[in-house]
């Protein structure tokens, strides 16, 4: 019979916000991710506030248009 496939976990090799390689060394892990560095989390974390912000921003404003 054949075994169930387990699903692969493949290895974080790169920062997600600057795409250095990461050395094991100096890994810096935050909110289930390793990055290079605090300035690479706080650079994403930045980025992910203001994508929130324009989000709420488009829903607020499509919710105050009176429908017709």
């Amino acid at each position: 019979m054949a075994e169930a496939a387990k699903p692969v976990v493949e290895e974080v090799k790169n920062c997600p916000a600057c795409k250095k390689p990461l050395k094991k060394a100096r890994r810096f892990y935050r909110n289930g991710a390793y990055y290079c560095n605090n300035n690479c989390f706080k650079k994403v974390q930045a980025t992910a506030r203001a994508a929130a912000a324009e989000e709420a921003q488009a829903a607020a404003a499509k919710s105050e248009k009176p429908q017709a």
